[in-house]
Formats: structure tokens, C-alpha cells, sequence
């Protein structure tokens, strides 16, 4: 039997043992290479600015519908889906050709239309402006212009001069405030 002392003395040299120096600097740099990715992921998510959501995945707007008398085009489309808390300040619109060249639409206005048949906000594309709607059409209740909602059913009417037909243009709709992209409705 070994005395104790020498006994100690074995496990101590024992314990004194540690991983190559091969291993122990592969495992520091993988472990640098994961704090940095995730250090890169938590700042590149706070470094993003307004315009996070993709207007697509909020807004589906339907094919427009057109009419006319003597004195102006009307396009009217139909909001198939709209996301929850999606304003009409949160959008904005233009004409484009279809070789994407801007279209000139002077003073013509998008007039929402609710469910129930009464106006809810005008868009006017000379100002890129909303306003609350006016007249003997409009909503009686609830937040108008800009701020009101944008909800399913709800209709857009475009309003324009005789003179200008917006068939076969496109419709942009432009994301503003916390929505990004577009998307574009052709007019046929």
C-alpha cells in the first residue's frame, strides 16, 4: 500500500492535465464566432428604421372596376384584406405607366367608400394628401381622414378627369410610417 502523501501527490499531477492547445483555441474562436453572430443579429435588428412590414403582406386590394359620365373616369377597387392596425395615412398612391413612368393625374382624389355607403377619407394625388371626407356622404362617426382604418369591403374610387383614362396604367400603392414596399394594381 502506497502512503497517502504519494497517493495525493498522483492525483494533483493528474488534475493538472487540460486540453491541447489545438483544441482549446478551435473552441475559443468558435466560441467568438457565435457571440459575434449573435451580437450582429440583436444590433441588426435595432439598427432597422420605420417601414419594417411589407405593405403586401397587409394590404390585397382587388381588380378596379371602371365607369364614366360626360365629366370623369371613376375606377373603384375593392379592399379583399387589410391588416390590423393599417391606416390610410400608412398609404400612398401614385399612376405609373407600365414601363414606369409617372403619370400625371393632376388634381384627381381616391374617395373611401365604407360598407354602409358613406365616405370615410378623400386622397388627393396632387398634395399626396388624406383629408376627411365632406358633404352629405360622409361618415357620421368614427376617426376620419388619414387616420381612419382600413378595413376589408371598404371600396377606393378613383375619380378623374374625362379627359384622362387610367386604363392600362398601374396603381401604386405605396407603404408610409411603419410600412415598406409596394404594390400595384393594374388598371384594365
Amino acid at each position: 500500500m502506497q502512503p497517502k502523501s504519494e497517493l495525493s501527490r498522483r492525483w494533483r499531477k493528474s488534475g493538472k492535465r487540460g486540453v491541447s492547445p489545438i483544441i482549446a483555441t478551435i473552441l475559443l474562436v468558435a466560441i467568438t464566432v457565435v457571440l459575434a453572430a449573435v451580437l450582429y443579429i440583436l444590433i441588426s435588428g435595432l439598427t432597422k428604421g420605420p417601414g419594417n412590414t411589407p405593405i403586401g403582406t397587409t394590404l390585397a386590394v382587388g381588380k378596379p372596376i371602371d365607369a364614366s359620365n360626360a365629366a370623369n373616369n371613376w375606377y373603384n377597387l375593392t379592399i379583399s384584406s387589410a391588416g390590423t392596425g393599417l391606416t390610410y395615412a400608412s398609404l400612398n398612391f401614385q399612376v405609373q405607366t407600365t414601363s414606369n413612368g409617372i403619370v400625371n393625374v393632376g388634381a384627381s382624389t381616391i374617395t373611401v367608400v365604407a360598407v354602409t355607403a358613406c365616405n370615410v377619407a378623400v386622397y388627393t394625388f396632387s398634395t399626396n394628401s388624406w383629408a376627411a371626407a365632406a358633404g352629405a356622404n360622409a361618415c357620421a362617426s368614427g376617426t376620419l381622414g388619414g387616420t381612419a382604418p382600413v378595413t376589408s369591403g371598404q371600396q377606393l374610387a378613383i375619380k378623374t378627369a374625362n379627359t384622362l383614362s387610367l386604363v392600362g396604367n398601374n396603381l401604386i400603392i405605396v407603404g408610409a410610417g411603419s410600412y415598406s414596399g409596394s404594390e400595384t394594381v393594374a388598371i384594365t
